[in-house]
């Protein structure tokens, strides 16, 4: 990561606050801190267990991502996804609204960067896979 843009720098700190935040919310939810969730003890878990499920993925996400991991690339696109359009499906409250802007903008860097995290780190001159074997195809 020692050539990236700062934009790319950014995306990557906002999955790692996003993860802090889920975990945050699971350890919240956890202890009892929000009274409206007052469900049976088993759904409650589970909201626990779907937010640091949350948080290690984006944890994990984030980390493979520095090594321009194309998997890890189209898996925060869908984990990110996945999240914003679930955290405007429930009620609109202030804290929805920071959960969606902590998802919603790194998916967008994601986006915005995407040739840069789907080039290869290896490749000679940072040149994709594809771009190599279209030049073998082009006559000298």
């Amino acid at each position: 990561m020692r050539h990236s843009p700062p934009s790319v720098r950014v995306a990557l700190l906002l999955l790692a606050l996003d993860a802090l935040l889920w975990f945050g919310f699971g350890v919240v939810v956890a202890c009892g801190g929000i009274a409206s969730i007052n469900h049976p003890p088993v759904l409650r878990w589970g909201m626990v267990g779907l937010a640091w499920v949350s948080a290690a993925s984006l944890a994990g996400i984030a980390l493979l991502l520095c090594r321009r991991s194309r998997p890890a690339f189209f898996a925060a696109i869908v984990l990110l996804t996945i999240i914003a359009v679930l955290s405007i499906a429930d009620q609109i409250g202030l804290a929805d609204l920071v959960g969606l802007a902590v998802s919603a903008v790194p998916l967008i860097l994601l986006l915005r960067d995407r040739a840069w995290y789907l080039r290869r780190a290896d490749a000679p001159g940072g040149a994709t896979i594809n771009d190599r074997a279209d030049r073998r195809q082009d006559p000298p």
